[in-house]
């Protein structure tokens, strides 16, 4: 079953331009376009209820990096004594769907379509996270070469859309996780696992956010 955006935005509680904005954020993935107008799955349309019944502020980013880099075994000089043992004490408590949603607002997301032809260049141009993170061995399942999904910092945006010919589209197949954070803007490479965890779980493919919450699972103490 589909939805308009003025029926999202009923069972959601907010304005349709909220609507068009939570779909332009990537936080709500279209079916497909008919006029002007987008259509939205039901079902991902009550996941988002239900998500955002559960209980508690999601993390600053300070916070949320924090967490997803500890658990993927890294230092974090940004936080002091007191809030990592505080955090820590956080993850003793928290599931795998806990943490996701604590750790949402790590980056701002934004999706663009680009040329197939274009797609290895860009991957090399990011941060990959999520089912381009995937690993055979790991998680029986192998990585999508027909779309990206990666971090970039913001100064890195511009320069991608202008070098691909990207254009911002809510079905396209390059997901970019902007953010300024530090440790991310000086990594290479594959994300880290937890953050790869993190994003796979919020994935519409039942099998990726299967693996995603699965690998999360098996970092969180």
């Amino acid at each position: 079953m589909e939805l308009s955006t003025r029926e999202v935005a009923d069972r959601l509680c907010v304005s349709q331009r909220r609507v068009e904005r939570l779909i332009s954020a990537g936080s709500l993935t279209p079916t497909r376009r008919v006029g002007r107008a987008w259509l939205v799955d039901a079902a991902e349309v009550g996941s988002l209820v239900a998500l955002d019944r559960r209980r508690g502020r999601p993390w600053s980013q300070p916070v949320a990096w924090a967490a997803l880099w500890g658990l993927s075994g890294l230092e974090t000089p940004w936080i002091d004594v007191q809030t990592a043992r505080r955090l820590g004490k956080r993850l003793r408590g928290t599931t795998a769907q806990g943490l996701v949603w604590s750790a949402r607002r790590r980056a701002r997301v934004r999706r663009y379509r680009a040329s197939a032809s274009f797609l290895d260049r860009i991957s090399q141009r990011v941060r990959l996270t999520g089912a381009n993170g995937l690993d055979q061995a790991r998680d029986a399942m192998i990585p999508p070469t027909d779309r990206i999904d990666g971090y970039c910092a913001n100064h890195e945006v511009g320069g991608l859309i202008r070098d691909f010919f990207m254009v911002e589209d809510p079905a396209g197949n390059v997901t970019l996780r902007i953010t300024d954070w530090a440790a991310v803007a000086a990594w290479s490479g594959v994300m880290p696992l937890a953050v790869v965890g993190a994003d796979l779980a919020g994935s519409l493919d039942a099998r990726e956010a299967a693996a995603g919450y699965r690998l999360l699972e098996g970092l969180l103490p």
